[in-house]
């Protein structure tokens, strides 16, 4: 096997693990508009609310617990782990879809195994991919999340027809019971099966060079060493030593300020998704159609197929420009758009039908292109090994715990136009500020060995 099938096939269970999540994170953005579910019939608007929140409830917690655990275990067996609690998940939506207790439990579980396979998988591309491969690797894990909220909304759209409401026997989490259980079910076949150890975290943890060695040659798809794999192993050796001389704490030795950039980039897409998950988006994006009860809703599932598109052409193109002018002209187009339909909310009292749709999906598309790929390639690869899980954790705590607080205030403010048109302004200019920051600041990390961009982006 080629060295791109051994690294694609070593992270094809991580991949479909987050797939899994999107489709919990597409659960809550778009369960809000399913209207006439039975499964929200005899529950408090409280209790409707933490079902929303709960998944993210689970990605947090257990983030929090793999700080400090993340080393104690493979790789391998972490993925299990993360497969085992989709496997559950998907066994209660199958057999209790319209029970609350069960779905607010099993999306706290979800939530888990969520939580493990981004921390986990982020780390573990960083570590274990070919230069050229890295960005790619991770933009098709990004992909894969957008692709799981994209499944969501097609599936939402279709159960929100009468015939569902009346003879709900195929409610919605009884489809994605019966999508997830047979996903999490290969993810853990794959991940037994095909899993190579990153041959960093062996020379940090074990200390065994001739299985790291060997495991590396796996991922190359070589039987013998190379000049390239020898040079390559011995750039990875200098790497953990240089690592042992650090302490763990992410805020010290220069760590802090690829730490810095990576949360300023990840809060430029949080923004742009907090706002995303406003209920006015759908309405605004819903006059494309006439709706009644009967009828289908196309406006999700064609702002996220688009976006799911866009994605998945960026996995071809992420290594054409330097990550700077991707990122630079990704977030320029994505606040520029959401700035303008900002402007035309406050500027006009009837917009014309095509006007939020082109505004908002051209937003999306463009946020899939380079925001959304390049902070999380720079959050695989900014930190030193002995620094990386404290690191890349903090970030997704901050990140997962950013997405609760904005449900929160989602939930206890009112939404009506004057304040969507303040929000759209407000979100629309601080992602192209954080444009401005990344132009100036992000390294050109593309083909770069493991330890040259850490050391780029420690220089920043």
């Amino acid at each position: 096997m080629s060295g791109l099938g051994r690294q694609l096939g070593a992270v094809l269970s991580g991949i479909l693990l987050v797939f899994c999540g999107g489709i919990h994170i597409g659960w809550s953005i778009f369960h809000l508009y399913m209207e006439g579910n039975k499964w929200a019939v005899g529950i408090t608007i409280d209790e409707y609310r933490f079902a929303i929140l709960s998944f993210f409830t689970g990605v947090g917690f257990i983030l929090v617990i793999l700080t400090f655990s993340k080393e104690w275990l493979s790789t391998r067996i972490w993925l299990m782990m993360s497969s085992f609690f989709f496997l559950i998940n998907g066994i209660f939506f199958i057999a209790m879809p319209v029970d609350y207790p069960a779905t607010v439990a099993t999306r706290i579980i979800a939530g888990f195994g969520h939580g493990i396979a981004h921390l986990v998988m982020s780390i573990y591309i960083g570590e274990m991919a070919s230069k050229h491969l890295r960005g790619k690797l991770i933009t098709f894990l990004t992909a894969s999340i957008v692709a799981g909220i994209a499944v969501f909304t097609v599936i939402s759209m279709v159960t929100t027809n009468m015939v569902y409401i009346i003879e709900p026997e195929m409610h919605p989490n009884r489809a994605l019971g019966i999508i997830i259980l047979p996903i999490s079910l290969a993810a853990f076949i794959l991940a037994f099966f095909l899993t190579i150890e990153s041959p960093i975290y062996t020379l940090l943890i074990t200390k065994d060079e001739t299985t790291a060695q060997k495991d590396l040659l796996k991922l190359r798809g070589q039987a013998l060493e190379t000049t390239d794999t020898t040079q390559e192993f011995n750039d990875m050796k200098l790497l953990v030593a240089e690592s042992n001389m650090l302490s763990k704490i992410f805020v010290t030795e220069g760590n802090f300020k690829p730490f810095q950039l990576v949360l300023t980039l990840k809060l430029a897409n949080l923004l742009f998704f907090g706002y995303s998950m406003n209920m006015a988006k759908m309405v605004f994006m819903s006059q494309m159609f006439t709706l009644t009860i009967t009828s289908h809703n196309w406006a999700p599932p064609i702002q996220m197929l688009s976006k799911m598109v866009a994605a998945l052409v960026a996995i071809f193109i992420i290594d054409i420009l330097p990550r700077r002018f991707q990122y630079a002209i990704s977030s320029t187009v994505t606040g520029a758009f959401l700035l303008a339909f900002g402007i035309v909310l406050a500027t006009h009292d009837i917009l014309e039908p095509w006007i939020a749709p082109f505004l908002y999906i051209t937003a999306e598309v463009f946020n899939a292109f380079g925001m959304l790929p390049v902070s999380e390639i720079l959050l695989s690869e900014a930190f030193p090994p002995k620094k990386k899980v404290l690191s890349v954790a903090s970030v997704l705590i901050c990140e997962y715990v950013g997405h609760m607080v904005v449900y929160i205030i989602y939930f206890n403010v009112p939404s009506n136009l004057q304040s969507t048109y303040i929000k759209t302004i407000v979100f629309g200019s601080v992602i192209l500020l954080k444009c401005l920051i990344g132009v100036l600041v992000i390294p050109d990390t593309r083909n770069s060995t493991p330890r040259e961009a850490v050391q780029l982006l420690s220089k920043h």
